[in-house]
Parts: structure tokens; sequence; C-alpha cells
């Protein structure tokens, strides 16, 4: 089979709102190369409950259209593996707004300079949703493998546990403003 060669992610109920509204997720990584999936395999595996408020975006390595996923939305979460040298499975969860507020914005991820790069141009944009969050899960392996490794599978759990948690909190703020 071949590589798709143009890549469009399905538009949503809220990219066109005049007023920010929703959630969304956008997952970040290469699925094909073990570890680096994470972010879709975390996806795969939440309830339907958390998702069925929540506009999803795989994005695979297309990190060029983080912009078009995050507008219209008054919140997101990308999710992407990293590369800081803790345990495999260890999670970082960042505030990306203070980030893009500082003189260097530096994320660690096995995909940093693009996801870095595509979040300054969403800015100069004005797509950037009110409250942007980065939930980032060490990784291990990256290798030619469509499975996530044996030390990520068995905190896959946990890490699913933790990411329901926070949409959940971050739905009820939501709902809460509205």
């Amino acid at each position: 089979m071949y590589a798709q060669r143009e890549f469009s992610p399905t538009r949503c109920q809220h990219s066109e709102q005049s007023n920010p509204a929703g959630l969304c997720i956008v997952t970040v990584g290469n699925s094909l190369r073990g570890d680096d999936g994470i972010a879709s395999a975390l996806c795969e595996n939440l309830p339907e409950t958390v998702l069925s408020d929540v506009c999803l975006f795989n994005l695979g390595t297309y990190t060029s259209y983080l912009s078009e996923c995050l507008k219209g939305h008054k919140a997101a979460i990308i999710i992407d593996s990293t590369c800081d040298g803790m345990s495999p499975g260890s999670v970082s969860i960042i505030d990306l707004h203070a980030l893009l507020e500082g003189p260097n914005l530096n994320i660690n991820s096995s995909h940093g300079f693009s996801v870095a790069d595509e979040l300054k141009l969403a800015k100069q944009l004005g797509s950037l949703p009110n409250r942007l969050i980065f939930f980032g899960v060490e990784i291990g392996q990256v290798n030619w493998k469509e499975t996530i490794s044996p030390a990520l599978q068995e905190k896959l759990p946990l890490l699913v546990s933790n990411l329901a948690f926070l949409v959940q909190r971050i739905l009820e703020t939501l709902r809460k403003d509205a």
C-alpha cells in the first residue's frame, strides 16, 4: 500500500463557529514507529463516554494541520511522545500558553520543532484556544514496529486513566463557563 499523498483532518462542528466552543484532542506521532504511536494508542483506549463530547484529530506526522484542528475550540489537548530521559510512561503536562509567552518555545517531544513552529503560527493566525495543554508521554523504543513497547503497554491503563481524568476536568470547566 502506498502512503497518502495528501492528508486533511476532518472538520468538526466548531471549526466555522464565530465563538470558540468545545474541546479538541490532537494526537501527533508515527504509529509505525513503536512508542512514537503512544498518542493514538491512548485515544484508541479512551472510553467512548469520555470521547463523546470531544473533537478528536489524529494527525500522525502531519503537524502542518495543527492550526486547522485548533481553530474554533475553547480548549485543546495536544498529545505527543517526549524524549526527556525519564522512564517510559512518565507524563509531562504543560500549559502551552505559558510557553508561548516566553522567549523560547521548547517542547521536548519527538516532533518538538514542528509542533512548536505550528503553535507559533496558530498564535499569529489567532486560532489558539483559550486553554492549550500539552500531554507528553515519555517513550522508550522507537523502531519500525506497529505496536508500543511492553514497558508502555504495561502503563497504558494508568496513562488512559490520567488522560480521561484531564479531559473530564476540562469539559466540566467548559460547561461551567458556558
